[in-house]
């Protein structure tokens, strides 16, 4: 009896466990600051390659949500936008823009440095 008493709480626990990490988002809110922005911005992927950096994200305010992939140049710490979209990250679509350098206080100076942190 003690034995499957033990065995029913070692199964709740790995349940209970299994249950929070499936319900955990895999979603980063970029810390922003401009506090009065309605735009949030979430990290949907994040890769690397030397010093390149491609980040897609999801910028959501109350009635819109638009999908956007950019790329960072760390050390210079410049940005360029990819493409976006407003259905999903698989339509993500359009030509690059030209590199920039982002001014201070703006979501893409925010980017930048979540990134290149």
């Amino acid at each position: 009896m003690f034995i499957i008493k033990k065995l029913f709480i070692i199964f709740g626990a790995i349940l209970a466990l299994n249950t929070y990490g499936v319900s955990k988002s895999q979603e980063i809110e970029i810390p922003r600051t401009a506090y009065k922005d309605i735009y949030k911005y979430y990290v949907l992927e994040e890769g690397r390659q030397a010093t390149l950096s491609t980040i897609t994200l999801r910028r959501q305010s109350f009635d819109t949500i638009m999908y956007i992939k950019a790329e960072v140049n760390c050390p210079s710490r410049y940005i360029r936008q990819v493409g976006s979209s407003t259905r999903s990250v698989k339509d993500i679509q359009g030509t690059p823009t030209q590199w920039y350098q982002p001014t201070i206080g703006t979501a893409e100076f925010d980017i930048v440095t979540y990134v290149c942190r």
